[in-house]
């Protein structure tokens, strides 16, 4: 076992001068710099760093693929027959119509439930078996396919527990009711270097490498040797990506990264258990290529569902200016201000409003009074006034008096909840499947 745990690492380790692996950091560091340009598009400048970003996703992401491959090893899982050139396609064609759709559950669930069909298909016009598609989809390992699938799902949920909360970005968001809202859009993407298994047959005397246990592998190819022949395994390096996007609006990032982590976690092992026991009984796999893009859109489906029906966590109503987020080395942070403050008075005057808070602000020198309240017991600080980098000069820009309110908070290293009728805001929009085919099928008319 010493020499397999050799080959497996020296294999891991040539991940890392593998160019897909750093094409899939840089696709990493892109979205990443996205998600800095709106930051710095609502708030006028960067709230998390891109760079420090990108690293922190780069060493969970090492580190969740060493396990996740050490496991792949362990079940005997080959790629071979699992449908990635089916796979990809239909990924790709379902990014165009929303990039959260680039995710193997719906994809490969989608392969899974076509490879069940080319069999039915086959079985029952065996003529058409002879087509390249039919024959390529029936030869799918569906059962392989969905513990690929359930693994990538079940890494993801224990790498959103962890990290899922980190670096979220502030949001202004109009809800359906026209109600502006605080909130927090939770963006994470992981590079993962990893190493899978193919297998080819062999002649008993062409075999090289090392001998493995009768017991293995747990998860049985689809190829099945001949008479005098048996089966080889290769370990090869490959390379992968994973991604979390979700919208904290009455719950912190933190809560909600953790129930998003729990549930997707609980998908991860049915959708397991399912593909193992297809193996035993294949009928189930029928249940296991609905379960996996099924399950995991009614994960989203109740989830979202769940976060807008409840209280808004960073809604206006009430006296004062609420505090969403008090940002890193800032005069804010540094007076001990925390998220959740509610500021009630400035100088020992009362606040009614944003602009009234930075007028009354505006109005002092350097050093200033803020009471308020903090989980319902008072409290006071003395924020001083000094500089912030990175800040926008509210002053000497041509922007509305809400943005500049927004800017002179960002200056002072606060995001405050908004108004109800904020004009700065985004919104969420729900995908529309039947419009979107409209618009790609229409013909255009001179």
């Amino acid at each position: 076992m010493s020499e397999i745990g050799r080959i497996f690492l020296l294999t891991f380790a040539f991940v890392f001068i593998n160019p897909v692996f750093w094409l899939v950091v840089l696709l990493v560091f892109f979205q990443y710099r996205r998600v800095a340009n709106l930051e710095r598009a609502m708030f006028g400048r960067v709230i998390n760093p891109v760079g420090q970003q990108v690293l922190t996703s780069l060493g969970l992401g090492v580190a969740g693929g060493f396990v996740v491959s050490a496991v792949l090893l362990f079940l005997g899982l080959s790629l071979e027959h699992i449908g990635l050139y089916f796979i990809w396609p239909v990924a790709l064609l379902l990014l165009l119509f929303n990039p959260r759709f680039l995710c193997f559950s719906y994809a490969g669930g989608i392969v899974a439930a076509a490879a069940l069909l080319a069999r039915f298909i086959s079985g029952k016009f065996p003529h058409l078996a002879r087509n390249a598609l039919l024959a390529g989809l029936v030869e799918i390992n569906i059962p392989a396919l969905l513990v690929l699938i359930a693994l990538l799902h079940l890494l993801e949920a224990v790498l959103i527990y962890f990290s899922g909360h980190r670096g979220s970005s502030p949001i202004y968001l109009k809800k359906p009711g026209g109600q502006v809202v605080g909130g927090f859009s939770l963006q994470r993407f992981w590079p993962l270097p990893l190493t899978a298994l193919l297998v080819t047959v062999v002649l008993p005397s062409e075999a090289v490498g090392v001998s493995m246990p009768e017991w293995w592998p747990i998860i049985k190819p689809s190829i099945q040797p001949g008479l005098g022949e048996i089966l080889q395994y290769a370990i090869i390096p490959v390379a992968a990506g994973l991604g979390y996007a979700d919208l904290a609006l009455s719950s912190s990032p933190r809560e909600k990264s953790v129930y998003s982590a729990r549930m997707l976690a609980l998908y991860s092992v049915a959708l397991l258990l399912v593909a193992l026991a297809s193996q035993a009984y294949p009928p189930l796999a029928v249940f296991g290529a609905l379960l996996a893009p099924l399950g995991h859109e009614l994960l989203i489906v109740y989830g979202n569902r769940k976060e807008f029906a409840r209280q808004p966590r960073y809604a206006s109503g009430e006296p004062g200016v609420g505090i969403m987020m008090v940002l890193d080395d800032s005069p804010a942070a540094r007076a001990g201000l925390k998220e959740g403050d509610r500021i009630l008075r400035v100088n020992g005057m009362p606040v009614n409003s944003h602009e009234d808070f930075f007028e009354k602000v505006k109005e002092s020198y350097f050093m200033v009074l803020l009471e308020g309240t903090r989980g319902g017991a008072p409290f006071s600080v003395v924020l001083n006034k000094g500089g912030f980098r990175e800040q926008p000069d509210p002053d000497s820009l041509p922007v509305s008096r809400s943005r500049a309110d927004l800017y002179r908070g960002v200056r002072l290293g606060l995001i405050l909840v908004p108004p109800a009728a904020s004009t700065i805001y985004v919104e969420v929009k729900k995908p529309d499947l039947w419009k979107w085919l409209r618009e790609k099928l229409a013909w255009n008319h001179r």
